[in-house]
């Protein structure tokens, strides 16, 4: 959990340096592939985070011990973190409509789909 947290933090200084620093032009593609690995990386310590949160909160509702807290958060942060990628990305190259919007939910619903529905 905290090693998440700590590369989110890492993650977030180095995307604000390279967005003060670098146009996309000047840093070319190794660069943007750098810049959209990172904010990855930074997507993927708050969906981290806010999915064990979510987990927590969620076993004292039904009054149980939350189990699988690493796991069920990585799992899940990683599918969840794909969506702010995919948003930015779609921004990036024309425009996001609502059309795109529509389809990063349903993405975003067969992924968390996916991973209930796997061994944890």
């Amino acid at each position: 959990m905290k090693k998440w947290l700590l590369l989110s933090i890492v993650a977030f200084f180095i995307v604000m340096a390279m967005m003060f620093s670098f146009s996309p032009s000047s840093i070319g593609p190794l660069g943007i592939l750098l810049f959209f690995t990172t904010c990855y990386v930074l997507f993927l310590g708050l969906a981290v985070l806010g999915c064990r949160l979510f987990f927590i909160l969620k076993a004292k509702a039904k009054g149980e011990k939350a189990t699988n807290l690493d796991k069920k958060g990585l799992y899940y942060g990683a599918a969840v973190a794909l969506a702010p990628l995919l948003l930015l990305m779609m921004g990036s190259i024309g425009g996001i409509q609502i059309f795109e919007i529509i389809l990063v939910f349903f993405l975003e619903i067969l992924l968390c789909f996916l991973v209930s529905h796997s061994r944890l």
